[in-house]
């Protein structure tokens, strides 16, 4: 006999809040009941499972989720943070704490409730080296273990007062507020102020240290430290360097937290002016929430691409300049193809720059083309073709690196139906190896075969 799946709400807005973090992700929800043999065979499902979970949520019944990625993905498995690999116990472990609802309808409230928690489980998760020393007769030993960042109370708490901050404004501008919790800071404080409620009251605390000029320094057990200034990075890490030139590019996105997490360890909170709250760890941006909408920062991009078109230089330039346009401009459309010729169809040899040297007399040298052999394009870097694709057009480039094109018009058989530079990325796919389209509102969308395979920072969260 065929016992039926229970009703469990929780387990289901539980997957579709993990699928909208990880949005190209296929997420699995299988119940099955106590006792009994696995409903749900991991090496048996169609997609590349990621990671999985499995716990007792509905009374008698084995919760199982799991995530995976189709054929049609650009992630794979390798490509996936290891950051990112406990979502699935997470997500248990938050739904676990909300069961006591039952089988009740969930309100909006309980929703932003449950995917807040989901977060703080996640981030709960990162853990740091720790050591412990012992005396066991008369020698002492020391013992290295791993312990969490930070507790959930702690997580939790700090959330909670970033979105407080969030809908605070002073002298007509939004907040924004950078804190790591770390235990870089070895020796114990002579003035214990617990974080965050013991600055709550100081309303200057989210000026002084606004994430951009100062980050605020938390350790483990809650306790406000001391602030780390960006032009004074080696007063706690002494071999710090400052902010490249990339890192000051971002630096209103959390750059000088995220550098604080790389160098320091730990987690990063940084509450933008956009009111979006970007978190940090080793370095990295991991997940971003803004209008109570989380979404997981596309951190495996560049690799699923790599992996996806065979490697190449050009991967990491167009993933980092497509970032970096998604948090300071109106939109761009990036491009990877195998062979230049390629582009003979579609781009109009005035917009190629890799055409530049084709006419030798001056006086026959088109306007565009003038400007082709001004602009420093032989070395590209990150910042440069960021520059370069602000410009309306395409931006392509080979597989090498190479500059091919900039500031292109794309021909398109028809933009009724869609927007200019969707229609645009859409055909160029067809001849490119990959097509990123970064829209005005942040989002970027992976374009491959004139479809696309993936919609990154959705909601305008890149802004």
């Amino acid at each position: 006999m065929v016992t039926a799946a229970p009703h469990d709400p929780i387990g289901e807005s539980l997957r579709a809040f993990v699928g909208e973090l990880l949005s190209n992700s296929v997420v699995e929800l299988v119940h099955t009941p106590v006792g009994a043999d696995p409903a749900f065979r991991l090496d048996e499902s169609p997609d590349t499972v990621v990671a999985s979970a499995s716990a007792e949520i509905v009374p008698g019944w084995i919760t199982t989720l799991a995530v995976g990625f189709g054929a049609r993905s650009t992630s794979e498995v390798e490509s996936v943070p290891d950051a990112l690999l406990a979502l699935p116990g997470a997500a248990l472990s938050a739904g676990a704490r909300f069961a006591s609802a039952g089988g009740v309808p969930l309100s909006p409230a309980f929703e932003r409730a449950l995917r807040d928690t989901v977060i703080v489980e996640l981030l709960t998760h990162h853990q740091v080296a720790a050591q412990t020393s012992t005396n066991e007769g008369h020698d002492d030993s020391v013992s290295n273990t791993t312990v969490p960042c930070a507790s959930p109370t702690l997580l939790a708490d700090t959330l909670e007062y970033l979105i407080e901050l969030s809908g605070t404004r002073v002298e007509a501008h939004n907040l924004t507020h950078g804190v790591v919790i770390t235990d870089a800071i070895a020796h114990e404080p002579r003035l214990r102020v617990p974080y965050p409620s013991g600055l709550r009251d100081a309303k200057r605390s989210p000026l002084l240290f606004d994430g951009q000029r100062s980050v605020l320094i938390v350790d483990r057990a809650g306790r406000a430290r001391t602030e780390l200034q960006a032009h004074r990075l080696d007063r706690l890490h002494p071999s710090s360097a400052p902010l490249l030139p990339v890192e000051r590019e971002f630096v209103d996105s959390g750059s000088l937290v995220a550098l604080a997490t790389r160098q320091l360890g730990g987690i990063g909170f940084f509450l933008r002016e956009d009111r979006s709250i970007w978190t940090f760890v080793d370095g990295q941006p991991l997940v971003i929430r803004r209008g109570a909408h989380w979404t997981a920062f596309p951190l495996w991009l560049a690799r699923a691409i790599g992996t996806k078109i065979g490697g190449g230089a050009a991967v990491e330039l167009i993933v980092g300049a497509a970032m970096l346009v998604s948090v300071k401009t109106g939109g761009a459309i990036f491009a990877i193809v195998d062979d230049a010729t390629a582009l003979d169809e579609v781009v109009a040899a005035k917009d190629r720059f890799d055409r530049r040297n084709d006419l030798d007399d001056d006086d026959d040298l088109r306007p565009e083309t003038k400007l082709h052999h001004l602009i420093d394009a032989g070395d590209l870097d990150t910042q440069t073709l960021a520059r370069l694709a602000e410009l309306d057009g395409a931006t392509v480039l080979d597989r090498d690196g190479r500059l091919l094109t900039y500031g292109a018009i794309i021909a398109s058989s028809d933009s009724q139906h869609e927007g200019a530079r969707t229609a645009a990325a859409k055909s160029l796919s067809n001849q490119a190896l990959v097509v990123l389209k970064v829209s005005e509102d942040g989002d970027i969308t992976v374009f491959s075969d004139g479809a696309v395979v993936a919609t990154l920072l959705p909601s305008g969260l890149g802004r």
